[in-house]
């Protein structure tokens, strides 16, 4: 069972993932800053989306780690 928890780490690595290779897609002239930066957005977004089902999901403080909430 794949859970909302599951779904925002996933986000939130996907994020971490693309600020990493967007820098060096924009160096090599692939993708420009805004679309790189506007990729990025998006992900933050649907993280923010994710951690908000998560909050009415469940009690507050059970679920992340100090690590993991900022």
């Amino acid at each position: 069972m794949i859970t909302t928890v599951d779904k925002l780490r996933c986000v939130l690595r996907e994020i971490g993932y693309r600020k990493h290779v967007y820098r060096r897609r924009v160096a090599d002239g692939f993708m420009t800053e805004a679309q790189a930066k506007r990729e990025v957005e998006l992900m933050e977004a649907i993280a923010l989306d994710y951690r908000a089902m998560i909050v009415a999901e469940e009690p507050q403080g059970t679920l992340f780690t100090e690590k993991e909430r900022s």
